[in-house]
């Protein structure tokens, strides 16, 4: 037995093997032939140019049935100026299914199509012509080998698409899953129709019927081909989980179609209102039914528009969400849609809106005519829960919406459409207030929550307002006050918005007025951040703001704002215990990148303090534990702003006037690294002496001055430090040179050699005076400012040797213009004015003859005597400059 049965399938097993080679060879040499008689069929129905890219004849991937496959199927628009990607149909796949059997009979029946991952796009243009003219006209009866035995129609990822320019409809459908089942080859048939789809848009005329809606259809439809009638005798549509019934007919002169809503209840059309498809945790319970009756016609021409006439409402409705414990009561709502009458007299109409939440009663009307020019007419009274309008309709952006709000509005707008397409607006009436009760509102990503808003908005007309807002952000409070006018040449693109307006706060925080991070902000290209719409003026009073670690108090000023312009004049604050004064003007000249000037002044600027607000400026030469006194400042600065990235310092230009009193400098670094070098130099303490250097040492560690003025200009990211004169009862200093915002320096200074020598001012002859000679050291540091190189400066001593010379040669010509009268031509040379120096006097007494004698003798010897102490001394500086400098290693 166990023989047998090895046997037996063994040779069932050839069998089968032997059927399926003899098939698969069947279908390898016949293919040709059988692909090229469908091909030749589907060419007598088409006069379209079809484009496929592979052609396939299949058994086992749609066993039991034979399949032809059309893979990347293309067929164009049917226009005469189509362009090559212009598409009436693509399809990854069209399957055509036929009976083996019949094929082996040679009777090529087809049975059923299956179209996959496509797209049909049915357009019709403004003068009536289509894209779907691609059939050929009938020729009757002719003997033909194919046969058209159709039983199903299969749509799988298919997108529909209806464009009618002419009548002004759209309809856009993804189509999931859709089947059509039926005898198609009786002369009257019916068909089972199903179909899974998403409404991607409903359009007619200017009226968004659906949006992104998924949907669902189970329709039995009757076909007479001989009257060419299609009857729809009823069935039912399922939109977003609400039920529909339908039915109607399609015939060769038209269609009337009429939908209805079957028991609806109010609390499922709320929760369906979701656009994203998120079914919700919390959903709404009530009472109630939804009436709607849509009734559809028109004509079988392609221009000819659908007549929709539509009645819709609600009847003593209620609606509660169970967790919050929110609800709505008394819902009334009476509303009605038409274009019966042509596109002149369409109209929405949403009569008697009454409801009353816990914040009060609430009514209204709204009419809206003429959709292509539309007008806008209502009225609104009552008060509204936030709550629960946020809960009922997600308002899009709003994570958070609570508070209370009164309305009270009445408007009468009408559009005008110019012949260039261009909207302008009538107003009628227009007038309305809103009062805010505690509002509280946060924006999906962002961080900010607005809290307690309070106050009035205001319409009236061409005119907005608003009145005493007062609102909470972070640590930050405002409160604010204006009027926007111009409102309509605004709104229409054709003027500016013009604004007055007030802001009051008693604290603000920068860094709470930021909404998303730098990141989130320079995801998109750059864009002009500043209107050019908008004009205007701000009165600001701001007690403090704080930005980042820096606080400003008692800000007061007006701001002037147009042309993407910030003018702020008169401006005064106080920071770092100073009341600052001076204008800014920001100008955004192109996106993102403003142009800021500035022109600032203060006096009683305190260093400690300043020093300890900005952080010492994020440097450490000077801290201030370094740095005390008082200063006065006049400051001009000009830069551009990268919003992105601050300061572009490059372009950075300021002129700063400096006067400081009763300043000190205490254990400044850079001074310690002078006498640093100077201890380290043999040379230096051979020609100064270790005593003398440890004496500077003491003086510039705390180098205390009574006055102090200088000029820093700021260019090309470098800080030039012209000379200055630092005078102290201890050293006199002078002092330049540059910084760079990379931190390389090159500084000079100077101080008299006497002051390096410790000794009394008071000896047996009285008080000693500086008479302004005496011999200067010059020293230079430069170079990174971490490492810096120090030396003795001989440049600026041979400089100052020049200019020395040179003054002594202007003294001498003025002593001659002056004693003699030579260059008198020259208005060049002044008139000599003896410099008074300190010297001690000496006085004689003699007779009075005598007396007089000498004082004449005395007068003739002091007169020679100022040309010859003028060329003594440049004799003497002459012969200090041939000397040999001092260099050190």
């Amino acid at each position: 037995m166990k023989k047998t049965l090895i046997r037996i399938g063994k040779w069932l097993g050839i069998a089968i093997i032997s059927i399926v080679v003899l098939i698969t060879a069947s279908l390898y040499f016949f293919k040709d032939e059988i692909c090229g008689i469908v091909i030749d069929e589907m060419n007598k129905h088409l006069k379209a140019k079809v484009e496929v890219g592979k052609v396939d004849l299949t058994f086992w991937g749609s066993f039991p049935n034979l399949s032809v496959d059309f893979n990347h199927v293309f067929i164009q628009d049917a226009y005469q100026d189509a362009r090559s990607t212009d598409t009436l149909f693509f399809s990854e796949r069209v399957r055509l299914k036929f009976n083996p059997l019949d094929i082996w009979k040679e009777e090529y029946k087809l049975k059923k199509v299956e179209v996959a991952r496509g797209s049909l796009q049915l357009r019709i243009r403004q003068d009536g012509a289509v894209n779907y003219d691609i059939m050929k006209p009938s020729e009757g009866s002719s003997s033909s080998e194919f046969e058209f035995a159709i039983e199903e129609v299969a749509l799988e990822g298919v997108r529909l698409l209806y464009d009618n320019q002419a009548t002004k409809q759209f309809y856009s459908a993804d189509l999931n899953e859709t089947s059509l089942n039926g005898n198609f080859n009786e002369e009257r048939f019916d068909v089972g129709v199903k179909s899974d789809l998403k409404i991607q848009k409903a359009k007619s005329g200017e009226v968004s019927l659906l949006n992104k809606k998924k949907a669902s259809v189970d329709l039995k439809v009757t076909v007479d081909k001989a009257s060419g009638k299609t009857e729809l005798p009823g069935g039912q549509i399922t939109i977003s989980g609400l039920p529909f019934l339908i039915d109607g007919y399609l015939d060769t002169l038209g269609y009337q179609f009429n939908v209805k809503s079957d028991h609806i209840q109010l609390a499922d059309v709320v929760n369906s209102f979701d656009v994203d498809e998120v079914k919700r945790v919390n959903e709404f319970k009530g009472t109630g039914l939804i009436n709607f009756d849509l009734d559809v016609k028109g004509q079988n021409e392609a221009t000819s528009p659908a007549k929709i006439k539509c009645s819709f409402g609600v009847d003593n409705g209620s609606l509660k969400e169970p967790v919050m414990g929110l609800w709505v009561k008394n819902i009334d709502l009476q509303g009605e849609y038409s274009n019966v009458e042509g596109i002149e007299k369409e109209y929405l109409n949403l009569k008697d809106i009454r409801f009353t939440t816990v914040g009060g009663p609430f009514a209204g009307n709204l009419k809206l005519t003429k959709f292509t020019a539309p007008r806008y007419k209502g009225n609104a009274n009552g008060n509204l829960d936030l709550r629960i309008v946020h809960a009922l309709f997600r308002i899009p952006m709003v994570e958070e919406l609570i508070g209370n709000v009164g309305v009270r509005s009445d408007f009468d707008i009408h559009t005008i459409v110019h012949p260039d397409e261009s909207n302008d607006y009538k107003i009628a009436r227009c007038e309305g207030d809103v009062d805010l009760r505690n509002v509280q509102v946060k924006l999906i990503d962002d961080k900010r929550v607005f809290k307690r808003v309070n106050g009035r908005l205001y319409l009236r007309n061409d005119e907005a307002g608003i009145d005493g807002i007062k609102l909470e952000l972070g640590g930050s409070d405002l409160e604010l006050d204006g009027v926007f006018r111009n409102l309509v040449p605004f709104l229409r693109d054709k003027g500016n918005l013009k604004a007055e307006v007030e802001i009051k706060s008693n604290r603000i925080d920068v860094a709470d007025l930021g909404s998303t991070s730098k990141e989130d902000k320079f995801q998109d290209g750059r864009k002009f951040l500043l209107p050019d719409n908008l004009e205007g003026s701000v009165v600001l009073d701001v007690r403090q703001l704080k930005y980042e670690k820096h606080l400003f108090k008692d800000i007061r000023g007006n701001m002037v704002m147009g042309d993407r312009t910030l003018f702020f004049n008169n401006m005064s604050l106080i920071n770092a215990d100073a009341r600052i004064f001076g204008e800014l003007t920001i100008q955004e000249r192109t996106p993102e990148i403003f142009h800021l000037i500035t022109k600032a002044e203060s006096s009683g600027i305190n260093f400690k303090s300043l020093f300890r607000e900005w952080d010492n400026f994020e440097q450490e030469v000077i801290t201030e534990d370094n740095i005390s006194g008082k200063a006065q400042a006049k400051i001009y600065l000009e830069a551009p702003f990268d919003f992105r990235s601050g300061i572009i310092l490059a372009s950075l230009k300021s002129e700063i006037d400096l006067r400081i009193e009763n300043g000190r400098l205490k254990n400044v670094e850079a001074f310690k690294e002078i006498t640093k070098s100077l201890k380290t130099s043999n040379a230096a303490k051979l020609a100064i002496g270790s005593s003398n250097i440890e004496t500077l040492e003491k003086k510039l560690l705390d180098l205390k001055f009574e006055t102090l003025e200088n000029r820093l200009i700021i260019k090309n990211k470098k800080i030039q430090i012209p000379v200055m004169n630092i005078n102290s009862s201890a050293l006199d200093l002078k002092a330049s040179g540059s910084h760079t915002f990379d931190n390389e320096i090159d500084y000079k200074f100077a101080f008299r050699f006497r002051d390096l020598k410790e000794k009394d001012k008071i000896s047996e002859f009285g008080e000693e005076e500086d008479d302004g000679t005496g011999m200067w050291v010059y020293m230079r540091m430069y170079g990174s400012l971490d490492n810096p190189t120090i030396e003795w400066d001989k440049d600026s001593k041979k400089q100052q040797a020049k200019e020395n010379r040179q003054e002594e040669k202007n003294d001498v010509k003025s002593i001659l213009k002056t004693e003699f009268g030579l260059f008198k031509s020259d208005t060049a040379v002044k008139i000599y004015q003896e410099k008074k120096k300190p010297q001690e006097k000496i006085e004689f007494d003699f007779g009075t003859e005598e007396q007089n004698a000498k004082k004449e003798e005395l007068e003739k010897i002091k007169k020679d005597s100022k040309l010859k102490n003028k060329l003594k001394q440049m004799k003497e500086e002459s012969e200090k400059d041939k000397q040999v400098d001092w260099e050190f290693n």
